[in-house]
């Protein structure tokens, strides 16, 4: 896709060239709308012949000008990515994804780095970017710039400020620059992208070039690229991006962090023949460029950490309002007690409990685990946490219930998102627990006649979530003085010890079996047996348990 950029202001607008050709100019019906008593109402106008771009003129007042060059009126002149537009005091760029033009050596700010790859320019003098150096040239220099770079950037902490202060601070140090560039990497992986420029000459064209022959050489050999009399220079014919702006002079010098790779380069180019630079500035940027990369990664490091400390605090927050959606306190009834424990593995998990009188003589049970854990799993249990406090309100039949909720849960549920869930029903008149299981683990229930059962798995359904006006089976069992009701999470029985051994439902089954303890005791107890079996290693999975049962 072709498109033409705007640069006004500092932002940069583009327009897709989709429909041509398009017209250029002051006029309100012209294409692309030039605010400014410089351009003429309809100043230019771009078209395409076959797989070619074309600029025409169309006999405009102050003329169209096209990489600096005037352009004849009502000739069209073919243009390649990235060249520079002026209409008036207009700029504009030409970028075109697609490119077949070969030849192009070159990136504008704010683009990506498009070069060529037959460039085969020479290269005048390099030195390996080795730490400060070693070499005993203008010692005093060197350490007079890395001063003047640490005393810039001591107090920096955006990461956007860092590249104009070093150049601001670069120009101090070579008076004789008159232009600057830094390019950074973003990720490893990503391509350069030009952060910085600074002209020592305002009034002059705002774009900066790049060989690809020079950039090559420092990033992929780690050295300070030294050219002089570029332009001049035979040996440099096949660069058009160094020969095509008359730079006499050039350094540019890769940028290192701590493993010592390459993530930006730095160039300074002076355009004057009787100030070019010499082998001792190279040395010296090299010195301070040194410097220049530490403090931007100890920056990017400071940027990363107060970042961390602010999804840290923003996470502190989250895991308040989810603890705020569990039960403070489960309730308190003659014959009955309860007791649930939490454990997310992350600051927020999706592992879901709640208990809560519906009338005086009836309880909910409402446990569930979210498919995956972490932010995602908290948003699911926040939704299903509300919408069984809201079905339960309106009906304690726990058949309506159950599909009420899973209907609710269905609606707009993000794929591969799901809850296996129990609710529940505890009839304190009648003794009985009326219960439907969806996908979860079946409860066990240890007897009074010290016999410890699980729940038949005939009558589990589907999870939550995935099929709406599923028919979800109802059980209702009777509960015995003495009888205990306990409910875990995968957390519980896939707890794994340092060598990846897992904690086991039978072994859940085998302690619930050899308790004797209250609700309360039972639940601390199986909990400190998972720790004990895990043997510090780290939690991978949210960890809940509930246990209610009847008093002798």
């Amino acid at each position: 896709m072709a498109r033409l950029v705007l640069l006004l202001d500092g932002k940069a607008t583009s327009y897709e060239l989709t429909l041509l050709p398009v017209q250029l100019g002051r006029h309100p019906d012209c294409d692309i709308h030039l605010d400014s008593g410089m351009v003429s109402r309809f100043h230019a106008q771009l078209n395409r012949d076959e797989n070619r771009y074309l600029l025409e003129d169309l006999g405009s007042g102050n003329g169209s000008f096209l990489n600096g060059r005037q352009l004849d009126a009502n000739t069209p002149q073919e243009l390649r990515n990235g060249d520079r537009i002026k209409l008036g005091p207009m700029k504009l760029r030409f970028e075109n994804d697609v490119s077949n033009q070969a030849g192009t050596d070159t990136f504008e700010l704010t683009t990506g780095i498009e070069l060529d790859d037959g460039d085969t320019s020479t290269i005048l003098g390099s030195a390996a970017a080795n730490g400060y150096g070693f070499l005993e040239v203008r010692p005093e220099d060197k350490l007079r710039g890395i001063l003047k770079i640490n005393e810039a950037l001591s107090r920096t902490v955006e990461l956007s400020s860092i590249a104009p202060r070093i150049l601001d601070t670069l120009f101090d140090i070579f008076p004789q620059a008159d232009r600057g560039m830094i390019m950074i990497k973003n990720d490893p992986g990503a391509p350069l992208i030009p952060v910085a420029q600074k002209h020592r000459d305002d009034s002059v064209d705002d774009s900066v070039r790049m060989s690809r022959t020079i950039l090559d050489r420092v990033l992929n050999e780690r050295k300070g690229i030294l050219s002089a009399d570029a332009a001049s220079d035979s040996r440099f014919s096949a660069s058009e991006s160094i020969s095509s702006l008359t730079i006499h002079s050039m350094m540019c010098v890769p940028l290192l962090n701590l493993e010592e790779d390459p993530f930006g380069v730095i160039s300074l180019d002076t355009q004057n023949p009787l100030t070019r630079f010499t082998e001792d500035d190279l040395q010296l940027l090299l010195a301070v460029a040194t410097q220049a990369a530490h403090s931007y990664e100890n920056t990017r490091l400071l940027v990363s950490h107060l970042e961390k400390q602010k999804q840290d605090k923003e996470m502190g927050v989250a895991r308040n309002v989810q603890r705020a959606l569990l039960p403070d306190q489960l309730p308190e009834v003659n014959g009955y007690r309860f007791y649930a424990s939490y454990d997310s593995a992350q600051a927020v998990g999706g592992d879901y409990f709640d208990c809560f009188q519906i009338s005086d003589t009836k309880v909910c049970v409402a446990f569930g685990d979210v498919a995956g854990k972490g932010v995602p799993g908290a948003l699911i249990m926040s939704r299903i946490s509300s919408v069984v406090q809201n079905t339960l309100s309106f009906t304690d039949d726990v058949s309506v219930a159950i599909r009420r909720i899973n209907d609710h849960m269905c609606h707009k549920m993000v794929e591969g998102r799901f809850v296996t869930f129990i609710l529940g029903v505890l009839d304190l008149g009648e003794n009985t627990f009326t219960f439907a299981n969806a996908g979860h683990m079946s409860p066990l229930v240890r007897r009074n006649s010290r016999t410890v059962d699980e729940v038949n798995d005939a009558s589990i359904g589907i999870p939550v979530g995935i099929m709406q006006d599923y028919p979800y089976e109802v059980e209702k069992h009777n509960i015995e003085p003495g009888d205990t009701w306990v409910l875990i999470t995968d957390g519980v029985d896939e707890a794994m010890d340092p060598e990846s051994n897992l904690y086991s439902k039978d072994r859940v089954r085998a302690f619930v079996d050899s308790s004797r303890h209250t609700p309360e005791e039972l639940c601390k107890a199986l909990l400190a047996d998972v720790r004990t079996h895990a043997a510090g290693r780290p939690q991978n999975d949210d960890i809940t348990i509930m246990v209610f049962g009847r008093d002798r």
